[in-house]
């Protein structure tokens, strides 16, 4: 059957940015590979009132970098209760209360699909898919390296995993007639085409192209003081570059542009970084949390990480299937960090193995596979 003329509606929420990445990943390979079909990408909080948009996300951000214990408490807690409890029904209901937007928008645009890329629209247009009240195909698509039971919802037609372990466990869970692809996470097509190799592409960007370089994501350390941090990495060791991106913090920035001063050459401070696939492909390997998004990024580029002190909950997760397949080491303070950097900056043999097994687990082409399943589902 032609894809000529079919719509996609692909939903995602701003609570963490990897769930806005997936979204945008989804849409890009539909306009690349699918001109002919119509992919629109929104962002559900949107349609929904401002009071609960405005909760909704503050809640998790606050947590997430103020208070992670707390949200990794309340992230085992809900995984622990059943779907049918009555604290899961009743947030569904209020969920779905403050929603009345995004079905209105959903049903106007009559698409032929919806994607998900967070559990929140799942749980609001899956009863309605269950009772026939949508009629289009409803698709979710697992944005980190392990289960988590608010994403399994009622009406959802196929779901979109990592890992094969994944796939186990949700039928294990239980989800009734739904369909299990193992796909991997959706990133943005850069990231798997080819890449200059890490010399050339250093002095491509002007950084120096002989020493060791280390990619740091310094923007998620959380509560660290990453300019600190950085200046330990620095201080011990004698020949290396250290590539900081501070994101949008600006306070953070001007922080790693003072340590920076005082060590000429071993500290290249940057803001948000719109080339992440070319800092990769230059780098030796990455320091930074364990979002899924993230670590799918580099498992694609071939790129070990040192993962610095992940949120209790999704992240930590993420770090225990990285660990276990061999691809990272994990440190959860400066010091470690700096024993951990070093230890892969004088073992080549030891960082050349997780390079070799990064090949094994990568799904560089993930936002393909999804793509190109959506379309023959419908």
């Amino acid at each position: 059957m032609s894809s000529q003329g079919k719509k996609v509606l692909i939903l995602s929420v701003k609570a963490g940015a990897g769930h806005l990445r997936a979204a945008a990943a989804l849409e890009q390979v539909f306009q690349q590979t699918h001109p002919e079909v119509e992919a629109r990408n929104a962002e559900t909080l949107e349609y929904t009132n401002p009071a609960f948009q405005a909760s909704f996300t503050s809640a998790y951000n606050k947590l997430a970098s103020d208070l992670p214990s707390v949200w990794g408490l309340i992230y085992e807690q809900m995984e622990k209760k059943p779907s049918t409890s009555k604290s899961k029904k009743f947030a569904a209901l209020v969920d779905r209360l403050n929603a009345a937007p995004i079905v209105r928008m959903v049903r106007r645009y009559a698409p032929d699909a919806v994607i998900c890329t967070h559990y929140l629209p799942g749980e609001i247009l899956g009863p309605l898919r269950r009772k026939g009240k949508l009629a289009a195909p409803l698709f979710v698509t697992f944005t980190d390296f392990d289960i988590h039971a608010m994403w399994i919802q009622e009406g959802v037609d196929r779901y979109f995993v990592a890992t094969d372990e994944m796939a186990h466990a949700l039928e294990e869970y239980g989800i009734g007639n739904a369909k299990v692809s193992v796909t991997g996470i959706p990133i943005m097509p850069v990231f798997s085409q080819p890449h200059l190799e890490p010399r050339a592409m250093r002095l491509k960007l002007g950084l120096r192209p002989d020493p060791p370089t280390v990619l740091l994501s310094a923007g998620g350390f959380g509560l660290t003081r990453v300019d600190e941090t950085v200046a330990m990495l620095a201080d011990a060791m004698d020949d290396v570059q250290l590539v900081a991106l501070a994101g949008r913090n600006a306070k953070l920035e001007k922080g790693l542009r003072a340590v920076a001063a005082s060590r000429p050459g071993k500290i290249v401070p940057m803001g948000f970084a719109g080339n992440m696939h070319e800092l990769m492909a230059a780098s030796d390997f990455v320091v930074s949390k364990s979002g899924g998004l993230t670590c799918s990024e580099c498992l694609a580029m071939g790129l070990p990480m040192v993962i610095f002190n992940p949120i209790p909950g999704q992240e930590e997760r993420n770090a225990d299937y990285l660990l276990e397949n061999g691809v990272a080491l994990r440190a959860n303070s400066a010091a470690h960090l700096v024993y951990k950097v070093r230890r892969l900056l004088t073992d080549a043999a030891l960082l050349a193995h997780m390079k070799s097994a990064t090949r094994q687990i990568a799904r560089p082409r993930a936002a393909y596979e999804i793509v190109e399943t959506v379309l023959s589902d419908i």
